[in-house]
C-alpha cells in the first residue's frame, strides 16, 4: 500500500527538512510565490518533484543546502508545494523535476534542470553572486572545477 506522506519530498530528504526546521528554506504555494519573489537578494525556487524523484530531489537538496551556507544572507530559497508544481511549472520556465530556478527581483536568471556535478551549481551560482567567500566542502566526493 503506499503511503501518501511519500509524495511529500520533505519526507523523503533529511537535507530539505533540514534547511526547512532551521529556516534556509521556505514554503511556497501558487497564492505565496510573489510574496517570496519580493525578497531582496538572489532567489531560489526548489521544485523537488514527486516521490518518483526523491532520489534525484535529495541530491539537489544537498548541493543546494551547500550553496546557502556559501552565501549566507545572500539567497533566499523556498520549496515549491508539490500540489502546486504543475502550476507553477510554465511560469518559471521548469521542463523536468528536480529543478532550481534562480532569480533576481521576480525575474528568471537561469533554470538548473536535474541533478548536476557540484562544480555547475558553483558556476551557476557565481555567474550571479561572485565567488563565496567561503567554499563549502565538495559533496559526496566530487572534484571542485
Amino acid at each position: 500500500m503506499d503511503d501518501p506522506t511519500m509524495d511529500d519530498p520533505t519526507m523523503a530528504s533529511i537535507a530539505i527538512t533540514d534547511m526547512l526546521e532551521r529556516g534556509a528554506l521556505q514554503r511556497v504555494d501558487a497564492g505565496s510565490v510573489d510574496d517570496f519573489l519580493e525578497c531582496e537578494g538572489l532567489q531560489v525556487l526548489f521544485f523537488a518533484g514527486s516521490k518518483s524523484q526523491r532520489g534525484d530531489a535529495h541530491d539537489v537538496a544537498v548541493a543546494l543546502r551547500e550553496v546557502l551556507k556559501d552565501y549566507a544572507g545572500q539567497i533566499s530559497a523556498a520549496l515549491v508545494a508539490a500540489p502546486d508544481e504543475a502550476q507553477l511549472q510554465p511560469r518559471f520556465r521548469v521542463l523536468a523535476l528536480p529543478s532550481l530556478v534562480l532569480l533576481l527581483g521576480g525575474e528568471i536568471l537561469e533554470v538548473i534542470p536535474r541533478v548536476k556535478d557540484w562544480s555547475d551549481y558553483v558556476r551557476a551560482f557565481r555567474r550571479y553572486l561572485g565567488a563565496a567567500a567561503v567554499p563549502a566542502a565538495v559533496p559526496y566526493g566530487e572534484s571542485h572545477a
